[in-house]
């Protein structure tokens, strides 16, 4: 029996030690916050975060306006093409009025309508105006390129200065630096170079979803276009 209770009694000091352990990690745990982690990345860490706010409002921005109803407004095409069909042009350029990919092609297309060359003028002016649309489309998405390539770089930077800091460290204790006085400059190396991962990735993504995007309606559009501008070509071959 005194050989049970000593057992039970050391098990139990055994658990309330393992408790108060515990609950020693979880209250030093607890010191460490997500600002404090944040905040340890220190001025390059939170020209990232500043980054990032800017990358995220250029992903939103470009994924309202690239949508398909401002690329191809379906409810607008049997209106535009009953028009050209009956020869009223410019009530088709007045439905193409509408600041969209499909319509602000078509519309340059028909401001050549009476042009010496053409149906060949048409097709120039349409192709013009469908690259000046696309490259400004493009642009933001330039924009987050370059934000999804320099953030790594800023990560990196704030690497070097980190561990700058902390050898400096070394330097002044001459070798005899404590982990606490080294942890500042370390926390600053790993803490930057995973804020720039983590706007990065993103980031490269969005602009490889974007760019397909852009590039599917731009291929849906096309023969939306020559169907509408079939009439044209069929009246310069009877000529």
């Amino acid at each position: 029996m005194n050989g049970l209770k000593l057992s039970v009694l050391t098990t139990l000091f055994i658990a309330t030690n393992a408790m108060a352990g515990e609950e020693v990690v979880l209250k030093e745990s607890q010191k460490i916050s997500i600002w404090s982690t944040i905040s340890s990345g220190g001025i390059i860490g939170f020209i990232i975060i500043g980054i990032s706010v800017i990358a995220m409002a250029l992903i939103i921005d470009s994924l309202l306006k690239i949508r398909k109803n401002n690329m191809i407004p379906n409810e607008l095409l049997p209106k535009i093409e009953k028009a050209i069909i009956s020869k009223d042009y410019d009530a088709a350029s007045k439905l193409c009025a509408r600041d969209t990919f499909l319509t602000r092609v078509i519309k340059a297309g028909l401001s050549q309508h009476s042009s010496v060359l053409g149906y060949y003028d048409m097709q120039n002016a349409m192709q013009e105006e469908s690259e000046r649309y696309i490259s400004k489309l493009l642009r933001r998405v330039d924009y987050i390129s370059f934000i999804g390539s320099a953030t790594p770089m800023l990560g990196l930077l704030g690497t070097v200065t980190g561990m700058i800091k902390a050898f400096n460290q070394i330097a002044l204790t001459e070798g005899s630096a404590k982990a606490s006085e080294l942890a500042g400059g370390i926390s600053e190396a790993l803490i930057t170079t995973c804020l720039g991962l983590i706007v990065a990735i993103p980031a490269m993504f969005f602009v490889t979803f974007i760019r397909n995007r852009i590039d599917g309606y731009v291929a849906e559009a096309e023969p939306i276009v020559e169907h509408l501008m079939l009439s044209f070509k069929n009246d310069e071959n009877r000529m």
